[in-house]
This record gives C-alpha cells, structure tokens and sequence, in this order.
C-alpha cells in the first residue's frame, strides 16, 4: 500500500508537470528549434517570423563575438573535436592556460568542472560529511537540490529555509551548530528565474558570527556580468573566505561553456581532482569550449570588460525604470538581468507568449516546477546583443498585454507609483 501511494504521487508530478510544460511544448515556445542559418545575438526566427530574443543567459553578449569563436576554432584545429579521455589520466595543456587566468579573476584557487551540475555532484558529497547539518535556501537551484539528494541518501536531512530569510538562517545555524561539527547553507547568487539575488553581505555577517557555518554558492547566473573581473554577484560583493565555496557556470555570462568552482584553499582543490566522482567518471570540457573560455577570460581581465559592466548596469536600470513606470507586476526588483512578470495562470502566460510573438518579441513562459502552481508567468533576460530600442519595445508591449492577464498578482511585487 504505501508503495502505491508513493507511485501515485509520483504520477501525480508528472502529469502536473507534463501539463504546464505541455501548454508551452504545443504552443511552440518550449523545446522550439530557431529557423536560423547563422546567429547574430538580439534576434532569431520561430514558426516563421523574426524575433527579438530576449531568452537567451548570454548576457555579455560574448558567444558571438569574433575572439571567442576564433579561440574556440583554433582549439579544434589543435586539439581536434574532443580530447576522449577522462581528466583523471590527461588532459590537453589548453586547460592550463583557463586555470591560470581564472585564478588571476577570482584571485583564489579554482577547478574546472564540465558543467556546474556535475560539480556540484562532487563537490557537495565531498566536502559534507556525516557530522555536518545541512541547510538551503528553498529556491536554490535544482541541480543544487540534485546534489543534496545523494547526501539524503547518506542519511543526511537537509533543512528548507525560507527564501532569503535571515533571521531563520541564523536561528537555524544556532540550532544546527549545538550538535553538529560544521554547519553547511547551500544559496544562489543570483536566483535564475526571478532575477533576485542572495544578500551575500549579511549571510557573510551571519558567517562571522558562528565559526561552525559554511557556505556554498551557485552564482550560475552571477557570472560575467557583476564584480571586478567579472567574478560575479557573490565574489563581487565579498572577498572569498576560508568557509565558503562558490561554483558557477562559463556559458552564461562568460560566453564559452563549462564551470569554475572557486575553493578556499589548494588543498580542497587536490582533493576534488582526485575524489570527485564526475571529475573522474565523467567526460571534460571540450577543446573548443576551453579555447572559447580562455579567449573570453582575456576579456575579463582586459579594461574592456569595466566598459562592458557599465553598459550591462545601464540597462538595468533602464529596464528597472521602464517596469516601475509600467506597473508591471515583476517578481523582482533586483539589480541582475533576470525579470520575471508574474500572471498567476498557465493559460495566461500562453496567451501572452502568443501576444509577445506577434509582437515581434520571444520571453520564457515559466510555469510549474520552476515555480510554484499559482506563479506563472514569463521570464526575459536583457544582454549587451540588445538595444535600448528594443528593451523599451519589449516593456511596451507587456505592458499593453499583462494587465488584463493577471490572474493573481496579490503576492507579486507591489511597485512604488
């Protein structure tokens, strides 16, 4: 019986699940395929007609351009498609010239993982042992809470903390350290569908107050665009400490592929290469997403990428203007290139989709499980392949359409008139 009980439930999920992602699939603004023989950034083709693509997490605007893509060609033709071997045994020397100038950037020791989820599925099992206590932020990533699953089935029992709720991380971490050897809260930098982000500074305030807390980040989203360098949300708040780690991603704001995770010493750095299960049984980065990386990181270090952080900044506060003035219910008033405008109703955020398109422009529709049921809605990103006159399109139009959408924006932003 309870077998059954537990099969049905899992049923239940999925039919939920193959509902709102279905409503998207069948509309053509899920799993779509562009029409496009070759890319130029802001705009693709879908079910015929040119759009604005404000869906893409590019938000230097650098997988285009002309010194990543060389890096990455140059890579090929020295290396080839791929170098087939597992990094425990070889690697090419390529990966070398990405370390060093990521540790130039971060000014902290690194690893380079293939993706970010891989390396959260080594890191966390690694460096969380039985005698730690486990706490995440609800709306941390999911493959953060892939991750933890495998410590679940260690027998350990994480602990789901309101979203951004200070005062609950610190009364937790109080009752987590009375038994525990090391107190563990897993965050995001930047929360990649509302576009909010971790107040780093407090949870750092947090940290200092308890010598027993460590902290774990996925700044995924962060990267690139935010800190000197480029480092991102989290490290371009705080310095790195020797109780945190920060894991994020290269082929958002980056413009290449794979991830860094950014360790507080050497030493856990060792232990990773030679402990972490996917950095032994799973497959590198390829060549060209390395040569790709290293070209990109050249920019980051360059007075180029300041110019590109100023102009990034810009348009935020462009789009944070154009939303305030508008009314629109957003998620989020935070300063990252993540927005979400909450409708409330599955069938509402088809039919904005639907509005947005004839429109000329393409936004995310975002529905159950990347949100809860009653928050629906559509997710756009701004990038540098964008300009103002578009963005200033794109809020123009949600505004004509959302407000006879909203279904239930009762617990959405209420914005200063």
């Amino acid at each position: 019986m309870r077998t059954r009980k537990a099969t049905n439930r899992h049923e239940a999920y999925l039919r939920l699940v193959e509902y709102h992602i279905g409503l998207a699939v069948d509309a053509g603004f899920c799993r779509a395929r562009i029409e496009d023989d070759e890319l130029t950034g802001d705009l693709i083709t879908l079910d015929g007609s040119e759009v604005a693509n404000f869906g893409l997490c590019s938000y230097m605007g650098l997988a285009l351009d002309e010194r990543v893509k060389q890096g990455a060609i140059e890579a090929i033709q020295r290396y080839g498609s791929v170098y087939s071997s597992s990094a425990v045994y070889t690697s090419v020397g390529l990966f070398n010239d990405l370390e060093d100038r990521l540790r130039q950037i971060f000014e902290s020791p690194v690893s380079i993982a293939a993706t970010t989820t891989l390396a959260h599925l080594s890191v966390l099992p690694m460096v969380i042992t039985p005698d730690d206590r486990i706490l995440i932020d609800v709306q941390t990533h999911a493959t953060v809470h892939m991750a933890v699953e495998i410590l679940k089935a260690k027998g350990h029992t994480p602990v789901l903390l309101p979203h951004n709720d200070m005062e609950a991380l610190e009364r937790a971490v109080e009752q987590a350290a009375i038994d525990a050897r090391r107190v563990w809260y897993l965050a995001d930098g930047v929360y990649s569908m509302y576009g909010d982000v971790a107040p780093v500074a407090e949870i750092a305030e947090i940290q200092a107050r308890h010598e027993s807390m460590w902290v774990y980040y996925d700044d995924a989203h962060g990267l690139g665009w935010q800190g000197a360098k480029g480092r991102g949300h989290v490290l371009g708040q705080i310095p790195m400490n020797d109780r945190m780690i920060v894991a994020a991603s290269m082929s958002k704001g980056f413009g290449a592929g794979g991830a860094v995770v950014v360790m507080p010493n050497e030493e856990l750095v060792r232990r990773l290469h030679v402990t972490g299960t996917t950095f032994t049984f799973s497959g590198p980065m390829y060549p060209a997403e390395v040569g790709a990386a290293v070209a990109a990181a050249d920019i980051f270090l360059s007075p180029e990428h300041e110019q590109m952080r100023i102009r990034m900044q810009e348009q935020i506060d462009l789009i944070r203007r154009l939303v305030t003035e508008h009314q629109l219910p957003v998620m989020s008033l935070a300063t990252s290139p993540i927005w979400f405008v909450r409708l409330g109703s599955p069938d509402s955020v088809i039919e904005l989709g639907r509005r947005m398109h004839a429109d000329g422009f393409y936004v995310n529709p975002s529905a159950f499980p990347a949100v809860p049921v009653r928050y629906s809605g559509v997710r756009f990103t701004n990038t540098l392949y964008h300009t103002d006159e578009q963005i200033t399109g794109l809020i123009e139009s949600l505004a004509r359409h959302v407000p006879d959408l909203v279904v239930d924006h009762d617990q959405a932003v209420q914005l200063p008139r």
